[in-house]
């Protein structure tokens, strides 16, 4: 008779399948992804998947999750790195961080942004998720607007902070940027022009 799972080894190991399902996704494409296909790579049985996901479309819901979640843990490292007080260098270190996991991770971070079932709304723990995500620009952005530092509201302008790091990447996975020195070069401009806009203020 098989021992009962603790709720903590079964996390870990549905953790285990996901991060082997993404592996399978960025390496081979969401087509290559079946259950079994996640079966052999994690070295379990066929039916094994089936005790932590009901199907795939729950697993891929799983995976967008993750990978969200990826993506905001390396985008508050990366604002660790700056001064609590120096919002402006938070937002240039979290643009980086997202800009270079969607560039590293492009298929998961595709994933992350293409809704599999758009009829359905988000599940709980994806809403968290996207919140956990959306914070992590809007908190400091809340702050510098505390301090009088904004002419836009923060929940504004962190669609807009959105709005153009997802093009810049979507633009540079898609080779519509192909030339590393005038992506790096727009990039750098983005980053200014998000931090001091483009209106040259010795001429008003």
């Amino acid at each position: 008779m098989s021992r009962q799972l603790s709720s903590e080894e079964i996390d870990e190991k549905r953790t285990t399948l996901i991060d082997h399902a993404l592996c399978i996704l960025e390496t081979e494409g969401l087509a290559a992804l079946t259950v079994r296909r996640l079966a052999e790579e994690a070295g379990v049985s066929r039916q094994t998947p089936y005790l932590y996901f009901k199907d795939k479309a729950e697993l891929v819901d799983a995976m967008r999750i993750a990978g969200l979640s990826k993506l905001t843990a390396a985008s508050l490292e990366a604002a660790a790195g700056a001064p609590s007080e120096n919002y402006v260098e938070q937002l240039r270190l979290i643009g980086e961080a997202y800009v270079r996991f969607g560039l590293d991770n492009p298929a998961v971070y595709k994933l992350v942004f293409t809704p599999i079932r758009p009829d359905e709304p988000p599940s709980p723990e994806h809403m968290k998720a996207i919140e956990a995500n959306r914070a992590v620009a809007e908190i400091p952005m809340q702050k510098a607007a505390a301090d009088g530092m904004l002419n836009l509201p923060p929940d504004r302008l962190n669609h807009v902070f959105w709005a153009a790091l997802h093009g810049l990447i979507t633009l540079r996975t898609e080779n519509l940027i192909d030339n590393d020195e005038t992506f790096e070069q727009i990039r750098s401009d983005i980053e200014f022009t998000l931090a001091n806009g483009f209106i040259n203020k010795a001429r008003d």
